[in-house]
């Protein structure tokens, strides 16, 4: 798998992540769903959940994709069947049917979740930085196929949001929330910042 690097603060060269935030790409969208997160490292509670919704923002922020909702589709359908039980009105009722299927499918994984890390391949030698990594494959939703792989992290030795082009600076979701105002929270946001940058470069 191809890692995908930044600096040693998360930041990354040239121009791209600027380039890349609000451009509508040419031609149809592909429609994408990003699923929740396996965690292989030794946390608990839903920083899989966290990321993977932070990551379908940032998606969405791009204006590149169709972003379809999946963690929480079960909310979609039971409004669905909701109007059909009578009780609204028929002209305003959500139908059955008409959900739109995804193309494509995100599955990540989240393999490094260290507040402190000061040695390997996502840390300067002897400095103590936040570090964050996730392995990420997109597959073909029609035939199952993998079509992309890959690792993306972040980094970061001083807290705040920093300047993610993708990643809307909204509150850390649930789940990630007690990284908030920590040098954390800049490796997750650099981390799916990332990882939208490869969705992106990979034109699928």
């Amino acid at each position: 798998m191809r890692m995908s690097r930044g600096t040693p603060d998360g930041c990354f060269a040239g121009g791209g992540r600027a380039r890349s935030q609000q451009e509508s790409v040419d031609g149809p969208k592909k429609r994408i769903a990003v699923m929740p997160f396996d965690v292989k490292v030794h946390k608990a509670g839903s920083i899989g959940n966290g990321m993977s919704d932070m990551l379908a923002d940032a998606l969405v922020n791009t204006n590149r994709f169709i972003v379809l909702e999946r963690q929480n589709a079960k909310d979609v359908m039971a409004e669905q069947d909701f109007g059909r039980s009578g009780r609204v009105k028929k002209e305003t009722a959500p139908q059955i049917g008409e959900l739109e299927g995804a193309q494509l499918l995100i599955r990540g994984a989240v393999t490094v979740f260290e507040p402190e890390c000061s040695a390997g391949t996502l840390a300067v030698i002897g400095v103590k930085q936040a570090c964050v990594a996730i392995n990420m494959r997109i597959i073909d939703a029609k035939t199952g196929r993998v079509v992309n792989a890959t690792t993306v992290d972040g980094s970061a030795m001083t807290a705040g949001v920093g300047l993610t082009a993708n990643v809307p600076s909204m509150a850390l979701p649930l789940g990630l929330g007690g990284w908030s105002k920590t040098p954390m929270e800049r490796a997750i946001r650099n981390c799916i910042d990332s990882a939208v940058q490869h969705i992106v470069k990979t034109g699928l």
